[in-house]
């Protein structure tokens, strides 16, 4: 546990400062992109940028959406209502996943190259899932293998509610990180 405080105490002072030196070195850019993608995509962009890695265990930070966002105009609550629906879809999807491939060889082999998040689910259960939602662990990890052990949907939904102080958490620390370094 105390590896896992301080490793997300790490990220999170990183994803801080990564922000502050993007606003420092490429805010008029990133407020171009951003205003593209939001153009472009919208909320449901946000949306499917956390939907992708929390259902298919993709590295895509799904942070980088959020900066896109916020950057580009949509409000913070906003990108935290399409991030959350993304995020809980995402999982919802990565649940049944693992549920309906668990037996597979895909599965199977994922789940041995990943085999401590998944002694950590079978060890701790659902409290496993909430440490997923809120720290960098991989949180779709944890959605699969809580499909493949069988935990019940409706309790998984639920416990999955927690991922919005991870998702409007790091925003606000996203938003202090962009917009208030002088520039």
């Amino acid at each position: 546990p105390r590896r896992l405080v301080a490793s997300t105490v790490l990220v999170l002072l990183a994803l801080m400062v990564v922000m502050a030196l993007v606003a420092a070195l490429a805010y008029p850019s990133l407020l171009r992109v951003g205003r593209m993608f939001v153009n472009t995509f919208g909320g449901v962009g946000v949306a499917l940028g956390y939907f992708l890695p929390d259902a298919f265990t993709i590295p895509l930070p799904n942070d980088v959406v959020a900066v896109l966002g916020i950057s580009g105009g949509l409000s913070f609550w906003e990108v935290v209502a399409w991030g959350m629906l993304g995020s809980f879809l995402g999982g919802a999807c990565g649940f049944w996943i693992g549920r309906l491939l668990k037996e597979t060889r895909l599965v199977r082999a994922l789940f041995r190259r990943r085999e401590r998040e998944v002694a950590l689910l079978r060890r701790y259960g659902l409290v496993a899932v909430v440490v997923a939602a809120l720290t960098p662990l991989p949180y779709s990890i944890f959605c699969w293998a809580a499909g493949a052990c069988e935990v019940p949907f409706q309790r998984f939904l639920a416990v999955s509610l927690v991922r919005f102080f991870r998702v409007a958490g790091y925003l606000y620390l996203i938003q202090l990180g962009l917009f208030n370094v002088p520039m």
